[in-house]
C-alpha cells in the first residue's frame, strides 16, 4: 500500500543556498533508499513537502524529520492512501535572492515561479491545493 503525508514546518535555524543543495542531496540518496519520493517546496523559513511511498518508509521518514532538531512546529496536513505515485522522482523548489546557481542542482523544480503545474491526475486534489497555497502565499519567518 503507498500513502501520501504534506506536512508543513519551520526552519529553527537559517538554510542557505548551501544548507539547501545539501538538504536536497543527502534527502535524494535516503529517500531512494527507501522507496520515498515527494516534493520539498522551501520558502521564507517554512517547509512543505509532500512523501509518497510504502506506508512505513513514509511514516518512519515523517518521523525522523518530526524530532530533527531544525525543525520546529512540525504539522500534518494530509496524510491519505494513494493507488500511484505522483512523483516519479525527488524534487525540490526554493526562493533565495540569487537563484542563479540553484537551476542548476540535479532535482532542483522551478515549482515555485509558477510555470510548473501539476499532472492532471493530481492536480485537483487537496494535496496539490496545498501545494500551489503554498506557492501563492508571501511567507515570512516570525
Amino acid at each position: 500500500m503507498l500513502v501520501s503525508i504534506v506536512y508543513m514546518s519551520r526552519a529553527v535555524v537559517p538554510f542557505d543556498d548551501g544548507a539547501l543543495a545539501t538538504l536536497l542531496d543527502d534527502s535524494r540518496l535516503r529517500n531512494e533508499a527507501l522507496g520515498v519520493s515527494g516534493l520539498l517546496v522551501v520558502k521564507g523559513g517554512r517547509f512543505m513537502q509532500l512523501l509518497e511511498g510504502p506506508a512505513w518508509s513514509v511514516d518512519d521518514r515523517f518521523a525522523a524529520i518530526s524530532r530533527d532538531p531544525r525543525h520546529g512546529e512540525v504539522k500534518s496536513l494530509i496524510r491519505e492512501d494513494i493507488e500511484r505515485r505522483r512523483f516519479d522522482g525527488w524534487s525540490m523548489a526554493y526562493r533565495s535572492l540569487d537563484d542563479a546557481d540553484v537551476h542548476t542542482e540535479p532535482g532542483f523544480s522551478p515549482f515555485l515561479s509558477g510555470g510548473t503545474d501539476f499532472p492532471r491526475s493530481f492536480d485537483r486534489t487537496s494535496a496539490a491545493w496545498l501545494l500551489k497555497w503554498f506557492r501563492d502565499r508571501e511567507l515570512h519567518d516570525l
